[in-house]
């Protein structure tokens, strides 16, 4: 059958050649021009057919480059996951940390198993356990490697070492698929590899860009929540610890109590916001008009960075407890829930903060007041929660 089909390309081939040495000539060159370019047309042309012939080449010519494109994105990923370990096991080594190293290695290898979803029965209890478990045991392993760690560097060594342990599962996935698509030898999974992996790589450099400003103590876009809640703080009557690593605070207005809750700064956490809430409202034994969550959200293409938008739920990017605590009490004692965002992409949510992210601060905080003069009354109770990561942003 090959010789066949060989025969009707050598056919069709014949005129292709023909009207090739006729359009050369044509072109008025000189004839040892004209020659050098009939042999390039009379190579690509053969070349064309030879690999129309045998298909399997073809595929494996564009393996070849394919392959070649991912190994280089890998390499950057491998330098990433590289730079990162080392980056925190010098913020260790500095902190008085023995066997960094070690720590480093261990944690970047860490995994949280997720609980079983098929029975939905206290799902969100046993989720919860399991975050809050390797929570505590990254923190033990810190406090016991540096008993004396005051607790603004341990959130800054604790963040690190989750970027460390992002950029090292990354790197290994994209790894693992390259490796299994030569072993199968299965062009497709590459194909598929390649057209997904320069969107790997933008994450993989974000989360890369994103530790200088952790280590440093330096607010990042998604530090914004917590910024706006601690231009209400500032003005505070009382402050206190609500919950591990979150601070609330009463401030007067307009004859209105308001009750401030946000991460504790400038500790690099995002405290526990949702069960503050919980709590604050069973305090008030459920007698608070509204819950409003101030948080960054993702922006679509096109959109611009610093936009304020509103809308209703519980603002808060958490996998599920914080979230469904604040849902929860909510609709138990018939709360409404008003929800500000601040637009910004993946790459600025955990970058240093923007100018224009920062300037969308003092207008969130004259919009949350009008939304109190308009929708509550003079005696109302509200809670204003600025969810988000406060590094750098103090109470």
């Amino acid at each position: 059958m090959k010789v066949v089909y060989f025969i009707l390309v050598l056919v069709f081939l014949a005129p292709l050649l023909a009207i090739g040495n006729i359009s050369f000539t044509q072109t008025g060159l000189d004839q040892q021009g004209s020659s050098i370019l009939q042999y390039l047309w009379t190579i690509f042309i053969l070349v064309f057919f030879f690999i129309s012939l045998f298909p399997p080449l073809a595929y494996r010519m564009q393996s070849f480059f394919i392959t070649r494109d991912i190994r280089d994105k890998l390499m950057i990923l491998e330098k990433f996951a590289f730079e990162a370990k080392s980056k925190t096991e010098k913020l260790l080594s500095d902190k008085g940390v023995k066997d960094a190293k070690q720590i480093v290695d261990s944690v970047s290898e860490f995994f949280t198993i997720e609980p079983v979803s098929i029975e939905p029965t206290d799902i969100i209890k046993r989720l919860s356990h399991v975050l809050r478990t390797g929570e505590d045991k990254v923190r033990k392993m810190i406090e016991m490697a540096s008993p004396n760690i005051d607790s603004v560097s341990r959130s800054k060594i604790e963040t690190a070492l989750e970027i460390t342990n992002a950029l090292n599962l990354i790197y290994k996935v994209v790894r693992h698929y390259l490796i299994l698509a030569e072993k199968l030898k299965n062009f497709y999974l590459l194909a598929q590899l390649q057209m997904v992996v320069p969107l790997i790589v933008r994450q993989a450099e974000a989360y890369a860009k994103a530790m200088d400003p952790f280590i440093k103590g330096k607010p990042v876009g998604d530090s914004i929540g917590p910024l706006i809640a601690s231009r209400f703080l500032a003005k505070a009557e009382r402050k206190w610890v609500v919950e591990r690593d979150t601070i609330a605070g009463e401030v007067y207005f307009e004859g209105r109590k308001l009750i401030i809750v946000k991460a504790e700064g400038p500790s690099s956490t995002v405290g526990r916001p949702g069960i503050a809430i919980e709590k604050i409202v069973e305090e008030n034994k459920g007698r608070v008009s509204r819950i409003i969550t101030v948080d960054a959200a993702l922006k679509l293409e096109g959109e611009q960075s610093g936009t304020i938008a509103e809308g209703v739920g519980a603002a808060i990017g958490d996998p599920g407890p914080e979230k469904i605590a604040i849902e929860r009490v909510a609709a138990n004692n018939q709360i409404p829930l008003d929800a500000i965002v601040i637009k910004m992409s993946y790459e600025e949510a955990i970058q240093e903060m923007k100018k224009e992210i920062y300037d969308a601060a003092d207008k969130v905080v004259e919009y949350i007041k009008t939304i109190v003069k308009e929708r509550t009354k003079e005696g109302d109770t509200i809670i204003i929660a600025g969810i988000g990561n406060s590094v750098g942003v103090a109470q």
